[in-house]
């Protein structure tokens, strides 16, 4: 089933199914999750992706690189502003992909970025395995 995630008016977003039912409580999770990942950027504070983030997740940069955890623990430089659109969900359980695109203004440049992260459910408990960003 796709869980589309739409801008309201006011700053937080709602999932909403196209057949109009409830949420499962794996869903409510993922979408937490996701939510919390978006607001460590909006803050520049990683702290969150201590629990957000699996101790073996994989990233593929949008230039080519690849890294871990680690590395994204590292803040944004001070003064960016980030916003995010075009957000998206599926559910595979135990396993859950979203995606969209973020905007990052740097004091330099702007970038433009999509993502699409992976989260898996292990032990009961659902953690981010993988992300990767692409340019837009």
């Amino acid at each position: 089933m796709t869980i589309v995630i739409r801008p309201s008016s006011g700053r937080n977003r709602k999932l909403v199914k196209p057949d109009g039912g409830q949420q499962s409580s794996d869903q409510q999770a993922v979408k937490d999750l996701d939510r919390r990942w978006n607001e460590v950027y909006l803050r520049n504070d990683r702290s969150d992706f201590a629990e957000i983030l699996a101790n073996d997740l994989r990233v593929n940069f949008s230039d080519g690189r690849s890294g871990g955890k680690a590395d994204l623990m590292r803040p944004t430089p001070v003064g960016a502003k980030v916003a995010f659109s075009e957000a998206g969900m599926q559910m595979f359980a135990p396993t859950a992909v979203t995606w969209g695109r973020v905007r990052i203004e740097h004091p330099d440049p702007i970038v433009d970025q999509g993502y699409v992260r992976i989260y898996s459910k292990r032990d009961g408990r659902w953690q981010a395995v993988f992300v990767m960003v692409f340019p837009v």
